[in-house]
């Protein structure tokens, strides 16, 4: 016996001294995904933890979980209940509790240990969790409620419905040891205790569901309430079983009237149990304040009614009615096993402004909820209380695009108020501004707005670089948020409010990185499984609070989706094989009913809300762009098969996987067969990515594409010509926007990344400009649209807080830009994959974290040079690869780990790549040129300001200093006001008129000139120069060229002598090349030409014209002439020759050098060859001007012939235009060139190895 307890005593030592040894903790225990529930339904529960360690590669070895009856024996680590002793196992999620059984409102308390190959745990704190009443043996009492409506309500087109006030007085017969309270609604309801509200900020509750099938019961421990004499007391509201719009039965079903049912089952501390339920012998008046609650409509409050002290003990309530017992509710009570709503304060106003009698208040935020304000008035009184998401013009409420929602909140005044403050109860609302009338002299201080939805842990966080790209996110976090009422509901301030299943198809993947959305999905997969239909149909509103059973294919997809999300992000099964029934039943039928031939021939939506060609519309109308709705279905099809064959591996069924195989494998083959058109070889441009061949899906819009490449449907032999017809449509007819509607953008952003065009889908990430996320941010968007045109479209469906224009968005910046992902087949990322996107060249930095069931991921990145440093944290009991910017891959076990790696070059000749500048305070850049000073130094100028042609546009210069890794951050050095020091900038000052074109030179002195224009228009430039003798540090006041000079177009002049040569040209009626000359001696300016120019073909009209020719560059040929090359209209450089250094020059003919109507540059190195960057695209014959990708470098040995030599840019985002280029003294090139009209790009390349 000594040798046992010594062999006890020192198990704990050991295990006390590797805890402290190893710092090992086990924290977030939960018990099915919640934090010490009450009044669970489910009897072998599920045990999950997350550990954290300070050490490094920490595995889980083995766990141990005790579960008590009591506190004190669980305290005395007696398992009464179960004792699973030590497992040897790395499982720490979904561990199935093995004890003895457990039964209705059980309190069961347990605790757990865990020990790693770097030491054990301490024993976690007490947790706790109780069963609820599981069968309905176990509920005493009865319905009950009132039957029948009341003097002023009304069913109808705006429903009535007063609060029923509910109270019974309860005495308790010993000391109260335990007391639970299960809480049934049928309707929503407050339920108080002595006066207290229970469950705290606790709001609408319970969460809606078919109450057909399914009414929520909540569990509260009111221990610490009761007293001697207690007084219990409801109040129950309309919610959604009275439903908010009752004129068309055969769309909203009408459920019936409030009514509840209430079971407190108490033990005394002498070990007897009492219970109390609600029977006929409660109380109920309808007479209290609350005389209406409409979600829709709002809520109305009559302070003159006030029932004050109702809900407390010794209220008399005489003249009161007994309740009714009502007909029971045909749902089955289940527990209510997600997190309730809350409301929670969101602050003051951030104006108050007075317009006509009332007044305005800007919450600053769209947000749902109400607002609470302080009272104060005299008996009769009314405040109303209007609610709206923007203002009209005038500064009024704009409420079109609430439709018939009255979205209004009326109190009526007592005279006692004395500034109480008072808010609606029953009741939300979407707005960030309001009209509050009735009141006087208002104030910030009277007002706080309230948010109110589902309480959600925030689980992920995501900043980068892009500022535009970050409010986006923040706008999608508020609305996810928004949208949360007990199921993801589509908007929440008109009459709609719908739990549309196609927003969530695979919105439910994205929000799951912003939230803990996993007990509101598991909620949301069985209410779609009541709703289903006997014959197979799924609704496409779950909830079916709206009766819309369009036997779609798409909107359904959401049940599938959704459990497929729950699995892989969470771990959690269940929901698939509960729900696997009901989605092989909907299968079934579409393939009996809607399937012809292998194609699905039922749709409905189509490719909802493809982005308008019009702002005033809601759809486009252009049949070019809207995608069969057959071939979405179908492709729908394939894919929901995919995921059940996966289903029922999971289950073991093996006929149902190969079926579901050989129908999607099947349904493949026809898919391929009637939507893939394939012509190899007819691309105009063989090999450019914006010219593929004409091989794509159906009509070729971009959803026709992306959904069978999403889907693994596309042929490996067809698959890049189907990505580059996707790119295509993005950049060509879509303008470098987004060209689909919520089906596409689904699978839009990860299939560009997926196929090597993340740096395509960053474009559209960050694009401002209609139609984009950006453009909601710049038109004054704290959520996301309902419309990609929703500051200008219709009202009638126009919501400004919607989710389902986000596609993936939120997956793609979590997974591709942060990194977070997981293996192939890991599950609630146990196996990580961290891949961010380095690739990214305008994405400078990324800090994403994510909470997996496992713990915190941490994916920090930030480009520094040629360097990325990259700081990464992998949870405990998890392993990740990393995927570094060279492809190279490493695999770590939990930890932190900080990398300083290399960023790869895209050609060994590039011996520096960067931009000029990240961050800056000019939107747009254009028109770069670059000189090397005396020093060794770089200056480059360029033109900035909000766009070209606008009266911002300024001349700015960026210096690196030799020896430098960077370049110093851009100076402004000229502009283009009347007065000099009068710089208003990103303005339309009638002073200003925009700069153009700067050029800069070195002088023989050292002294810098750099020219430029400053006009309205291009065919008003007025040249002028402002120079610097400090190495571009200062700059002299402008000085004006001589009337009609403009001095160097674009490209740098060249010294011959004393004579300075400044290739230019005009672009007013034709554009013609001349050279304007200055004498440095003589301070002298010479005009030479125009040149006369030959005919030749013009791309626009494919008609004879002169030669259109401009923005010449100079070179000096071996034989001692001059040589230009110019951009032109003519599909080829132009050229020109002067064998007199300038003074005269030859008649404009074409060149062989292929040219995309878009400036080039060149130079004639020291050996004599000659280098040109240009755009290597000949302009197609029928258009204006070709794509400005990609841009090239080449050479020649006699300026006539050359050759290409190097790819500076490829990217099909095109505008890489408009290059400088120069030879330094180091024998070096070095080249600044537009980067997308965001930034200027410099390369220095290596002239060595230039091929």
């Amino acid at each position: 016996m000594m040798k046992k307890q010594l062999n006890i005593f020192l198990a704990l030592l050991f295990w006390a001294f590797t805890v402290q040894a190893a710092q090992v903790e086990i924290y977030d225990l939960q018990v099915e995904h919640l934090t010490n529930p009450l009044g669970i339904d489910v009897v072998k529960p599920h045990f999950s933890w997350k550990i954290k360690s300070d050490k490094k590669q920490v595995k889980q070895t083995e766990y141990q979980i005790l579960v008590a009856s009591s506190e004190a024996k669980l305290n005395n680590n007696e398992g009464d209940l179960w004792n699973s002793s030590s497992v040897q196992s790395a499982q720490q999620l979904a561990i199935a509790y093995q004890g003895k059984a457990l039964v209705s409102n059980q309190l069961v308390y347990w605790k757990a240990r865990v020990a790693t190959n770097k030491g054990k745990s301490g024993w976690s704190p007490v947790q706790k969790f109780s069963i609820g009443l599981l069968t309905e043996s176990k509920w005493g009492g009865r319905w009950i409620g009132l039957e029948e409506l009341q003097p002023g309500e009304c069913r109808g087109i705006h429903p009535r419905l007063a609060v029923r006030y509910l109270r019974k007085e309860f005495a308790a017969k010993n000391e109260v040891k335990r007391a639970f309270a299960y809480v049934a609604g049928f309707g929503l309801y407050k339920f108080y205790v002595n006066g207290q509200q229970v469950g705290g900020n606790e709001a609408l509750t319970p969460s809606p569901t078919d109450y057909r099938k399914t009414i929520l019961y909540k569990t509260y421990d009111i221990t610490s309430l009761l007293q001697q004499k207690n007084a219990i007391a409801i109040s129950l509201a309309a919610g959604r079983v009275f439903p908010m719009r009752q004129e068309k039965y055969y769309k909203a079903p009408v459920f019936g009237l409030p009514k509840c049912r209430i079971n407190i089952l108490v033990e005394y501390a002498n070990g007897k149990t009492e219970r109390w339920n609600t029977d006929t012998d409660w109380k109920l008046s309808a007479n209290g304040p609350i005389r209406n609650t409409n979600e829709y409509d709002g809520e109305e409050y009559d302070a003159r009614m006030q029932l004050t002290g109702w809900n407390q003990v010794g209220f008399d309530d005489s003249k009161w009615r007994k309740a009714d017992r009502t007909s029971i509710p045909d749902g089955t009570l289940k527990s209510h096993m997600l997190p309730t709503m809350t409301e929670e304060i969101y602050g003051q106003p951030i104006s108050v402004k007075k317009h006509k009698n009332n007044y305005i208040l800007d919450f600053g935020q769209n947000l749902a909820g109400w607002v609470g304000l302080k009272v104060r008035g005299v008996k009769g009184d009314t405040i109303r209380v209007k609610y709206a998401e923007k203002l009209n013009a005038d500064g009024s409420l704009y409420r079109d695009n609430l439709r018939n929602a009255y979205s209004e909140d009326i109190y009526v005044c007592n005279g006692q108020e004395k500034g109480m403050i008072w808010r609606p109860t029953f009741v939300y609302h979407g707005f960030r501004y309001v009209e509050v009338s009735g009141v006087k002299n208002a104030k910030k201080e009277d007002f706080l707005a309230y948010m109110v939805g589902d309480k959600m842990t925030t689980i992920g966080t995501f900043e980068t670089s892009d500022t535009l790209l970050n409010q986006i996110m923040k706008n999608a976090w508020w609305g996810v948020k928004d949208n949360y009422k007990g199921m993801p509901v589509d908007c929440p301030q008109r009459n709609e409010r719908q739990p549309w299943l196609g927003d969530r198809t695979v919105g439910s993947l994205g929000e799951s990185f912003l939230f803990d959305n996993e007990r509101l999905y598991t909620k949301w997969m069985r209410d779609i499984c009541e709703s289903q239909r006997s014959d197979g149909v799924i609704p496409d509103v779950a909830p079916a609070f709206w009766n819309y059973y369009t036997d779609d294919m798409t909107w359904p997809a959401a049940l599938p989706f959704g459990c497929d999300m729950l699995y892989r992000q969470y771990g959690n099964k269940q929901p698939i094989i509960e729900s696997y029934p009901y989605m092989k039943k909907w299968m079934l039928h579409m393939l009996d009913e809607n399937t012809q031939d292998g194609i699905i021939t039922k749709d409905k939506y189509g490719d909802w809300c493809v982005p308008p060609e019009k702002l005033e519309l809601i759809h486009s109308q252009d049949p070019k762009r809207v995608t069969d709705g057959s071939l979405i279905a179908t492709a729908y099809g394939v894919r929901v098969m995919q995921l059940l064959e996966q289903f029922a591996q999971l289950q073991n069924l093996s006929e149902d996987a190969a079926y579901w195989k050989k129908q999607y494998t099947q349904m493949t083959e026809a898919f391929n067969k009637k939507y893939l058109t394939v012509k190899k070889g007819t691309s105009v441009r063989p090999g450019h990515v914006l010219y593929p061949d004409s091989t794509y899906y159906g009509n070729n819009t971009a959803t026709a594409n992306l959904l069978p490449l999403a889907f693994g449907i596309v042929p490996d032999s067809v698959k890049s010509d189907i990505v580059k017809q996707i790119v295509d449509n993005i950049i060509t007819p879509g303008k470098g926007h987004v060209t689909c509607g919520v089906i596409g953008i689904s699978w839009l952003l990860r299939g560009l990344s997926d196929h090597g065009f993340a740096d395509v889908a960053w474009m559209l990430a960050t694009n401002a400009t209609y139609p984009s996320w950006g453009y909601m941010v710049k038109n004054g968007a704290t959520t996301i649209w309902e419309l990609w045109n929703g500051d200008k479209a219709d009202p009638a469906m126009n919501s400004g807080n919607h989710v389902m224009l986000l596609g993936d968005l939120l997956t793609w910046c979590y997974q591709y830009v942060g990194g977070i992902q997981q293996q192939k087949n890991s599950i609630a990322y146990k196996h990580l994959l961290l891949k961010p996107s380095f690739e990214i060249p305008n994405c400078f930095h990324a800090n994403t974290s994510y909470v997996t069931p496992y713990g915190k991921v941490v994916s920090n990145w930030k480009k520094d040079g040629k360097k990325v440093h990259w700081e990464v944290e992998v949870p405990v009991n998890t392993d990740a690869e990393l995927v570094f910017p060279d492809g190279s891959r490493k695999t770590v076990e939990s930890g932190r780990y900080i990398y300083d790696v290399i960023m790869p070059v895209k050609d060994e000749a590039f011996m520096e790549d960067q931009f000029l500048y990240e961050y800056t305070s000019f939107p747009q850049a254009h028109a770069s040129t670059i000189t090397e000073l005396k020093n060794g130094d770089l200056l480059a100028a360029y033109f900035g300001g909000t766009k070209e042609k606008n009266p911002d546009v300024c001349i700015w210069v960026s210096r690196k200093p030799k020896g430098a890794d960077k370049w110093e951050a851009p100076m402004m050095i000229a502009d283009g006001t009347d007065d000099y020091l009068h710089r208003p900038l990103n303005s339309t000052d009638k002073a200003r008129k925009a700069c153009w074109n700067p050029v800069l030179f070195t002088m023989p002195d050292g002294e810098i000139w750099c020219f430029f224009k400053i006009a309205e228009e291009i065919s008003d430039w007025q040249g002028w120069v402002v120079k610097s003798k400090d190495g571009g540090k200062t700059w002299s006041k402008r000085e004006m060229l001589p009337k009609g000079f403009i001095g160097p177009v674009k490209n740098k002049p060249v010294l011959i002598g004393d004579r300075l040569l400044c290739p230019s040209s005009t672009e007013g009626d034709w554009w013609k090349f001349h050279v304007e000359i200055y004498n440095i001696k003589t301070k002298e300016w010479k005009y030479v030409g125009p040149i006369e120019a030959e005919d030749a073909v013009l791309t626009d009209d494919q008609k004879v014209h002169p030669i259109k020719c401009i923005q010449p560059s100079i070179l000096q040929l071996k034989d001692g002439r001059l040589m230009v090359l110019m951009r032109s209209h003519n599909a080829k450089l132009a050229k020109s020759y002067s064998s007199d250094n300038g003074e005269t020059w030859s008649k404009v003919e074409l060149s062989e050098v292929e040219n995309n109507q878009s400036g080039t540059d060149a130079v004639t190195l020291k050996d004599g060859r000659h280098v040109l960057i240009y755009n290597n695209f000949e302009t197609l014959m029928g258009t204006k001007k070709g794509p400005r990708t990609p841009l090239s470098i080449a050479v020649s040995e006699d300026g006539e012939h050359w050759h290409h030599s190097l790819t500076l840019e490829d990217s099909p985002v095109s505008q890489y235009s408009y290059p400088a280029i120069i030879q330094g003294k180091d024998g070096n090139l070095h080249c600044v060139y537009t980067w997308r009209r965001e930034r200027i790009a410099y390369k220095k390349i290596n002239l060595k190895l230039l091929k």
